[in-house]
């Protein structure tokens, strides 16, 4: 996941590590960029149009779930005390608030010359993926310490985070200010990752990492029952796939939504984690490459993007018709990667100086 700590000194094709999870959260990278680009720059017409609505698909389920989903799986995988765990959290939450500041420099430069009236609290604490993270990073690190083996305790946790979800947005309906309560729940417009029901996806792919053996020890001695029971999956996903689709465009309910759309979007992650696992070996070496190295550099390329998308869009804020779509996701894709591919270098140059 991309507020894990990146290791970069061997590329993950060359060493043991499986090049799924990263070739995941590459697609992923991608996914987000583009419907990032598409909420902010381009104008409603586009965004309702047949590619802004693909847009916001793909930027939906195949994002930011995969992402925290691979978070929680490499959480339970390493080897972290608890208190680095806590404080890698604290440090990603930090990390959050500042990239808040820096991706909304040019508004809050606006409302505070007083050409916007709107409200900075809402912009500096929006509650992004970065606060989600870091929230997570230290709940995990704190479960995986007091929870051993006791793994049906995660289990329960998810349901009650995807189910509770409901309760608590009612629960905080009422409230109109608050920049504490969003982190938690409720459908604040400044709220895109709360807690409820975000938490339920790290802890998935914190619980799949304890049973990840048994999962491959039946897939391999029950092969037909295996594959049965993906083929129920994709029954299941069409037949539901109106209500999925319907609901990963309409923003407020997918940063908002509840269990029955969480399943869907379980389902439609391994789906995808099973088509890229039989078709990576024929994807071209360089572009697998590419890919690959994207989603190992995501955190680098995740505030890059963000700085210019956030403070280019106070400029051009919804204008842009949808025949500019494809232009405005080469330039940020090429800058983003130009740039944190930069970094990449003056980073390990920094790290070999420090040996």
């Amino acid at each position: 996941m991309f507020v894990m700590r990146e290791n970069n000194k061997m590329n993950s094709l060359k060493s043991n590590r499986s090049p799924i999870p990263d070739l995941l959260k590459g697609y992923a990278v991608l996914f987000m960029i583009q419907v990032h680009i598409l909420e902010l720059f381009i104008d409603k017409p586009g965004q309702e149009s047949w590619v802004g609505r693909t847009s916001l698909f793909l930027g939906g389920p195949f994002a930011a779930p995969v992402f925290m989903i691979i978070m929680g799986y490499f959480i339970s995988k390493g080897k972290l005390s608890l208190f680095h765990g806590i404080f890698r959290g604290i440090k990603i939450f930090i990390l959050g608030l500042l990239l808040n500041i820096g991706l909304n420099f040019h508004l809050l430069v606006k409302i505070i010359s007083g050409d916007l009236m709107l409200n900075p609290l809402e912009y500096i604490w929006g509650i992004d993926i970065f606060f989600l993270a870091g929230s997570s990073i230290i709940i995990l690190s704190l479960l995986k310490s007091i929870i051993k083996r006791k793994y049906w305790i995660i289990l329960i946790l998810i349901l009650l985070i995807s189910i509770g979800t409901h309760y608590i947005n009612q629960l905080f309906s009422d409230i109109e200010t608050d920049y504490f309560l969003p982190l938690i729940g409720g459908e604040f417009t400044w709220s895109y990752f709360p807690l409820f029901p975000w938490l339920a996806y790290p802890l998935i792919g914190f619980l799949f990492y304890k049973w990840e053996d048994k999962i491959v020890d039946f897939r391999q001695k029950n092969k037909l029952v295996f594959w049965f029971a993906i083929l129920g999956v994709f029954i299941l996903l069409v037949v539901f796939l109106d209500f999925g689709f319907n609901s990963s465009i309409k923003l407020n309910y997918y940063y908002h939504h509840q269990f029955h759309y969480m399943l869907w979007a379980i389902g439609l992650v391994i789906l995808w984690t099973l088509l890229l696992e039989i078709t990576a070996k024929y994807l071209n070496v360089k572009v697998r490459n590419f890919i690959t190295w994207m989603g190992i550099n995501v955190t680098a390329i995740y505030v890059v993007q963000w700085l210019i998308i956030g403070n280019v869009s106070t400029a051009i804020y919804q204008t842009q018709k949808i025949e500019t779509f494809g232009f405005w996701f080469a330039i940020i894709l090429f800058f983003s990667i130009s740039f944190a591919y930069l970094y990449h270098k003056l980073t390990a140059k920094s790290r070999e100086g420090s040996l």
